[in-house]
């Protein structure tokens, strides 16, 4: 049974409900990264947040396409040594994609995305007409 279904909850919780802690400890059993971000809407923007820890700005793709707003790229493990025997590892290593769709049309020229400490911060202001755009991290 869905947890949609057992909680009875619409269509427009599935996003949430995707990467709630239940489901998103099921994702990692089979493998798949998805990073945790944080949307909050203004009155003049919205802005997301999106967990990166460990990984370099130029490994990661922004892309914005009617509505949907898609970060992606891969989480690279630099300890390649054939030396080292590995004893134990909990993180995880490949690529990653998350796409949301955002609750307002944005104006895509004006999207601006900075990266620093392992946040990416997106910020997308609000206009009534849509476009797409790659966005460059800056």
């Amino acid at each position: 049974m869905s947890i949609q279904r057992f909680f009875g909850f619409p269509e427009v919780f599935d996003d949430f409900l995707n990467y709630a802690p239940i489901v998103q400890s099921r994702a990692r059993d089979n493998g798949t990264l998805s990073p945790a971000i944080d949307v909050h809407e203004g009155r003049d923007t919205i802005s997301v947040d999106v967990e990166l820890p460990g990984v370099k700005k130029e490994n990661v793709n922004v892309h914005y396409d009617n509505g949907k707003l898609t970060v992606s790229g891969e989480i690279v493990n630099e300890r390649t040594s054939d030396e080292e025997q590995r004893h134990w590892s909990e993180r995880r290593f490949g690529t990653f994609s998350r796409t949301i769709s955002l609750p307002s049309k944005v104006d895509a020229d004006q999207i601006e995305a900075s990266f620093s400490n392992g946040l990416l911060t997106i910020t997308l202001p609000k206009v009534e007409k849509v476009t797409k755009r790659q966005i460059e991290i800056k």
